[in-house]
């Protein structure tokens, strides 16, 4: 393969800390067509969070959730069941499992889904 042909034009540099306006999504299938962080493939979004936040209960019917917590403490409910990820840790959650989500400390982290469907978060009341 002539790997000179491979140049499609489509990068971007930017700090994820100014993406404030798309609740700190700075890349997904939610931005303009022109905008280069436009993808249908994957969403990545950059969080702070305050100790006391609940993320209410729901679930992805097609995207998984992977959440990097890079510091904090957060817990959550999945399916009724206690998991407790600190700074350092990480926590994939396949498709089809409610989760809720409690942050015990003040919090910093990256959530990442795949693929990127804007209407594929479901609440549970």
């Amino acid at each position: 393969m002539d790997i000179t042909q491979l140049n499609n034009e489509k990068y971007f540099v930017g700090k994820y800390a100014d993406f404030k306006e798309s609740r700190g999504w700075f890349v997904g299938s939610f931005f303009d067509e022109k905008h280069p962080c436009k993808t249908d493939k994957v969403e990545v979004q950059y969080a702070e969070q305050k100790a006391g936040h609940v993320c209410k209960k729901h679930y992805h019917q097609q995207k998984v959730e992977i959440i990097l917590i890079l510091a904090g403490r957060v817990v959550y409910i999945i399916n009724d069941k206690k998991v407790e990820v600190r700074g350092g840790d990480f926590l994939f959650v396949d498709i089809n499992n409610v989760v809720l989500g409690e942050f015990i400390e003040d919090t910093k982290y990256f959530s990442i889904h795949a693929p990127s469907i804007i209407d594929d978060k479901v609440r549970v009341e």
